[in-house]
């Protein structure tokens, strides 16, 4: 009996260990409402401002999924237009709200962190897809956790607006995370809208 109990325990451990999934699997969102893509980052082509199309892996050079069981998130699953305390954000709530909703879900925070790091490091890029432009992505946790290393390893070359959209992005996932136990200071914090 105590052997069949410790095989369930030791059963139980591992699914919650790997999240009862894959980490290189695409999972639709659970909760966003509107058109999502799921697919695999490298297998999404680019189209640039001038009209071309490119291979994700030209527009994003030496991107690969990250390996293992752990992965590294986008540093906010969801951002509301009063969260937005930082100037680098403000802008980009609008442009990146596929669904219209008002507010941008992990699907749509993908697609600005793709985007906006393509742009922060010089390709132009239009939008994500080919002809058809995609506004709201599932990926796997390694190709999430992928583009963010991507992203983490370029910060110091990208453009200054660059930089800090991805620093105020970081922040504001501190902000959402620390909020209801210390939480931000919104009148210290305020200096960055302009």
């Amino acid at each position: 009996m105590a052997r069949h109990a410790l095989h369930l325990l030791a059963t139980v451990a591992l699914l919650g260990l790997t999240g009862c999934g894959s980490t290189t699997t695409p999972v639709p969102p659970c909760c966003y409402q509107g058109d999502v893509t799921t697919t695999r980052l490298g297998t999404l082509p680019v189209r640039t401002e001038d009209g071309r199309t490119l291979p994700f892996a030209e527009a994003y050079p030496g991107f690969t999924p990250q390996q293992g069981l752990f992965t590294t998130p986008l540093p906010l699953n969801e951002m509301q237009p009063q969260d937005v305390i930082y100037g680098s954000l403000v802008p980009l709530v609008p442009l990146y709200d596929a669904n219209g909703d008002g507010r941008l879900e992990k699907p749509e925070l993908l697609v600005l962190y793709a985007r906006e790091a393509a742009r922060a490091t010089g390709i132009r890029l239009a939008h994500l897809g080919g002809d058809t432009p995609v506004w709201a992505v599932s990926a796997p946790n390694a190709d999430v956790g992928g583009l963010v290393t991507w992203v983490e390893a370029r910060r110091d070359t990208m453009t200054p607006e660059g930089q800090a959209i991805f620093r105020d992005l970081e922040r504001l996932g501190q902000d959402l995370r620390t909020r209801g136990s210390e939480g931000r200071d919104d009148k210290a914090d305020a200096i960055w809208i302009r």
